[in-house]
This record gives C-alpha cells, structure tokens and sequence, in this order.
C-alpha cells in the first residue's frame, strides 16, 4: 500500500486538489473551513490501478510548518502544488527543500488553477520556473502537469501520472520491524482511544500487544481500520487507525510510536548524518538550539558539530542531537532541522544510532571512525538486506551476498537469531517478514485450493512446495512447522486445513452407494475404471480414491475399501500357507478370471508382499510397509 503527501504554498489549492481527486474534504477543522486554509493534516483516499491509495494533505502556511513535518515523513510521492497564476512562492522552496532532505524521491507537480490563466505564454513561463526551482533535487526528474480542480481540466491524466509513479516505487518493505508514528489521537464513543498514522517496516494485527514510547504504556490492537474498512491485518506502507484498548487517552500525543514491546525504546541523543541546506543564511554551529522533527514527534535539541566547529550551508557532517525530551526513533531515519526563531528548517540527515548511550568527545579519532563505519551499514544491515533482495540463502551464501568476509559473518547473523529478525529453516537463513509472508501464502495456497477443488482432501506437497516456489529445504522446515502448531492437517502426502472436510451432494452420496453396491455384488470381477467414473463423475471418482474409499490396482480394476481388503486378507492367507501362490492358483482361489488374478498379484509385488519368480509368486517375510 502507498500514501501520497501533499506539498506546496498557502492557498495554492492543495486540499482543493485533494478533494477533487477523491471526493474527500481533507479540512476537517471547523477554524479550517471558517479561514478557508488548512492548519493541520488532513486525511483522504482514492483508488488507483485498483489500489486504495491514502492522501495526507499538510498545510502550506509558514505559521503550520511544523504540523506540515508530521504528516510528510511517511510518504512514498510527493504531490507538489503550485498555483499557475503565482508560481514559484517562498513555502514552495521550503517545502521543496524538506522533501529533498527527506528524500522523497518520486514526486508529481501539478500545476493548478489553469482556469485562471488566460494567457499561454504565461502558463509556459511557469513551468520553465517550476523546473527551474526543481532543478538538483529530488524531484528533478518530476513530471508537471497542468490542472483545474474547479473545472476538472488534467485530473485524469493527473491520476494516471500517479498511478505509474506508484507502480515504480513498489511495495512497501516489510521488515518484521512494524511501528506507527503517532500523527492523530482521539476516542470515539462505545471505542475508547483512536491513535493514526502511516505504518512503517512491518504488519501489526488485531489482538497484538503493542507499547507506545515514550512513555512505555503497553496495550492490545483491539481493531485496525485502513480508510474507515476494518482489517485484521494492517501491511507496511499503509494509512492505519488503531484502535487501543489499555491506554488512556491522557497518556497519547502526537510523535509517539506505537511497536511490539522491546521493539523502541526512549533517546535524548541521536547520532547522525546531516546535511545543511546550500540556502540557509548561517552555518550550523556547534551546540546550536534547533527544533528536531523526527517521524511524527517535535522536539527541542542542541546540535553537537562532531569533528568540527560548525557546518556550513551546502555541507555535509556528524552531528550528535542531545534532546530536551526523548523520542521513539530508529537507525535511518530521516529527520529534519528548523531553527526555532525565526523559524526556517535549516537542513536534516539521517539518524545512524538511536542509541549512542553517552555524548561523545566530539574531536577523537575513534569516535570519527564510528561515524564513518555507522553510515556505511551495520553487518545486521547488510545481512537483512541480502536476505530482501535474494530470500532464503545459506548462511555461507548470505555472507557473500552481504559483502561479508566469511569470519565476520556469523557474529552479526547471530544477533539477528537471537532478536528475532531472522531464523533458521533447515540449513537456510530467512528473514522473520519473509517467513511470515510464507506461512500466509502457504495457508492461503490451501484455501484457495480447497476452494476451488472441494472434493480433494488436500494438495500434494510438492505441488504447494512448486507454488510457493521454496527448495526442498526451506518448504521442509515450513511444512513441519505449520502441521507442528496445528495450521495444517497432513494426511500422507497431502496437506490440508484443519477444517477441511470432503463434503458430497446429496445427489453425488447417492452416486456412491450405488457404485459400493455394485462393487460388493460384483466382487472380486469388479467394475472397470471407465464404468465406475462413469457412475460418480470423475471428480467424485478421484475425490473417493484419495479418501480410501476405493482402491484402483491397475490400469482398468478398481475396487471398494471393503471389497478390496477381502481380496487380499484371502490371498494373504494362503500365502501364508502355503509360501507361494501362481496366477492359476488365485484365479482359481478366487473365483476370477486371470485378468483379475493377474492384477492382484502384481498389486502385492507392487507393496512387498511377494516377489515374483518365474510364474510363481513367493511369501517374502519382512511385513509390508
């Protein structure tokens, strides 16, 4: 799933654009609608290539800039606004400018209120401007279209423009690490406590135990809706409101996260990667107050410059953020800068270590090293990665595919063991996400089969272990630990749910009695194939073959259960008698002809019954399988 942000300068028609484009008004506020401008984020949706999409519109006032940096840090594309008939205006570069530092690398510019503009050769002189300001950012690259909300001129090529650049950007990763900034709190009557925001690196589902941090106040997923439909399952990427049972109201605000227990834990200092923007009128200076803006969370921080007295605009370098407040923050996050007053954002980076424990001496050679080796990538990094782009791996493989010499390797591999993010399937390293994924496509192959087969009491296990496309091993290691918590029911080769029961029609039950009926009258000189599937029909045939119920032993003889184990209990006994038995001896002892005795001794080499020598059929003594 994807979120779509809005970007751009007051009253440049964003939450206009919005509206149009979903049927959905984003200003929810009453003193929103009352000044006709947007103070904080609004929500919408709309559905592309069949995908329901979320829309965050964030307001464009230079007073609401910071409500605007709660809303824009979770986004896939960026929907950048400009008014044709002002064109480039000064929150249009700041909001550009955050973008760029938080790399929101796909983006579409609409150009809009067209209908306000008469004159061609002014609307052409605002895109050469728009893509001028673009020029050397993220959204260089972007397309601008031109459109009306009033009229509707350009929508539909607007959605088609953001349908292809989502199909670029693809799924959201799900990295078994899930959480969900904080962006929107409220209770609802009969409910109790609503918090929202855009999920990121994982799944939550109902019933999960989560905590928000800060604060450590743990509760229980008691419902998940993604633009007002109840889910079960809330997947990375996605637009979620949480309904929370366990935590007061009192306790929740903007900037928390919500996470499994242990998952996040409290900072006041981040390390980081920063880089301050070329525009800023002053260098970032050492021990400089700034306001942090992290996921969804506001804080105020001093900027400790590591191996240096300042960064000036256009730089890049190590800051270390010692936090008035703590914050619920993870490695690569991005983050953005503003000075508090007058207030501008300033620059933003990449957080490299939530966790530094103590402030650093800002000039060691150590700790530069550290930065240097942090921005690189952790060997857990680089091992999680492996496994994202190339799924289960040996362990000798994934150390390869990671760029990690052999020795180094297993320490790291470890760690991910221990903490849950990846785990052993036969001799295969897989990701806790991608193990997920593959218990769910395994459990979902079976249903859709049983399904669409509902006379077969499962699926073969090769043929999920070809549709689930695993090794031998990895398919293994999955099967067995399915059957293990009672997932799936195995009935020899076959696998099925648990509730799976073969389910005739009355008409077809009727089928079958008359086919026992005619299998016990004819004995031994049964029905052939053909006259038997003829009776059910031949997926009621195959249905009873599979359940037991009868026993095709050769090309054309086929018997019931009943009929059948008479037949061979009869032979059996005098094998037991005598030690050996020929084809004239059975037909005789049973009252057939030889092609019928025929089959039946075949069918006893075929389970190590007998061997045959010569035209004699031996006793062999071992019991049969």
């Amino acid at each position: 799933m994807h979120v779509i942000g809005t970007a751009g300068h007051v009253d440049h028609g964003k939450s206009t654009l919005v509206l149009a484009l979903t049927g959905i008004d984003p200003d929810r506020l009453a003193e929103e609608k009352a000044r006709e401008m947007t103070i904080d984020l609004g929500f919408a949706w709309l559905t592309l290539d069949g995908e329901e999409v979320g829309v965050v519109d964030v307001p464009g006032h230079r007073d609401f800039i910071e409500n605007m940096l709660a809303g824009v840090g979770g986004i896939d594309l960026a929907l950048f606004v400009i008014a044709a008939d002002e064109g480039v205006m000064p929150q249009t570069r700041e909001h550009l400018a955050i973008l760029d530092l938080l790399e929101v690398k796909r983006g579409v510019v609409a150009l809009t209120k067209t209908d306000l503009v008469d004159d061609p050769d002014w609307l052409e002189l605002v895109t050469l401007e728009v893509g001028e300001a673009l020029r050397g950012t993220a959204l260089a690259d972007a397309p601008i279209l031109p459109v009306s909300a009033r009229s509707g001129a350009g929508l539909a090529a607007l959605k088609e423009t953001l349908a292809a650049a989502l199909r670029e950007i693809g799924p959201a990763a799900d990295l078994g690490r899930p959480r969900l900034p904080i962006d929107r709190v409220f209770t609802l009557p009969g409910f109790g406590v609503i918090v929202t925001g855009t999920l990121l690196d994982g799944s939550l589902r109902v019933g999960d135990e989560v905590a928000v941090q800060p604060g450590g106040r743990t509760g229980r997923i008691r419902g998940l809706q993604t633009h007002k439909t109840k889910r079960d399952v809330a997947l990375p990427g996605s637009r979620v409101a949480i309904n929370l049972t366990g935590v007061d109201r009192d306790d929740l605000q903007r900037g928390q996260v919500v996470a499994p227990p242990g998952l996040l834990r409290p900072t006041t200092l981040l390390d980081a990667h920063y880089r301050h923007l070329r525009e800023a009128d002053a260098p970032l200076t050492h021990n400089a107050e700034v306001k942090l803006f992290v996921g969804a969370a506001e804080v105020t921080a001093h900027a400790r410059v590591i191996g240096g007295d300042a960064i000036p605009p256009g730089a890049t370098g190590w800051v270390q953020l010692a936090l008035t407040a703590p914050v619920a923050a993870a490695r690569g996050d991005r983050f953005i800068l503003r000075r508090p007053s007058p207030g501008a954002t300033v620059g933003g980076g990449r957080v490299l270590d939530p966790y530094p424990g103590r402030r650093h001496r800002r000039f060691r050679p150590d700790v530069l090293e550290r930065f240097r080796t942090l921005a690189q990538g952790t060997p857990e990094e680089l091992l999680l990665g492996a496994l994202a782009r190339s799924g289960p791996l040996p362990a000798t493989d994934l150390f390869r595919r990671a760029g990690l010499p052999a020795a180094d390797g297993p320490e790291p591999l470890q760690r991910l063991l221990a903490d849950g993010q990846a785990l052993m399937a036969g001799n295969h390293v897989v990701a806790a996400a991608a193990w997920r994924e593959l218990r769910e496509r395994a459990l979902a192959e079976l249903a859709r089969h049983h399904r669409d087969a509902p006379l077969r009491p499962g699926l073969d296990r090769e043929a999920l272990r070809g549709r689930l496309g695993l090794t031998p091993a990895v398919f293994g290691a999955l099967r067995e630990a399915l059957v293990a918590e009672g997932q799936v029911a195995e009935a020899g080769v076959l696998l099925k749910l648990p509730g799976h029961v073969v389910r005739f029609s009355p008409e077809q039950e009727a089928a079958v009695a008359r086919l026992e009926a005619a299998f016990e009258r004819a004995g031994v000189n049964s029905p052939s194939v053909k006259e038997a599937r003829a009776l059910v029909g031949e997926p009621v045939y195959f249905a009873l073959v599979e359940l037991g119920r009868i026993r095709p032993i050769a090309e054309d003889v086929v018997y019931s259960a009943a009929v059948y184990e008479r037949l061979i209990g009869q032979l059996r006994a005098h094998l037991e008698r005598t030690g050996a038995i020929t084809a004239a001896e059975a037909r005789d002892l049973l009252g057939t002809s030889r092609k019928y005795a025929i089959a039946l001794l075949e069918h006893l080499d075929e389970l190590r019954i007998t061997r045959r020598n010569g035209d004699t059929r031996e006793l062999l003594r071992r019991a049969p399988p």
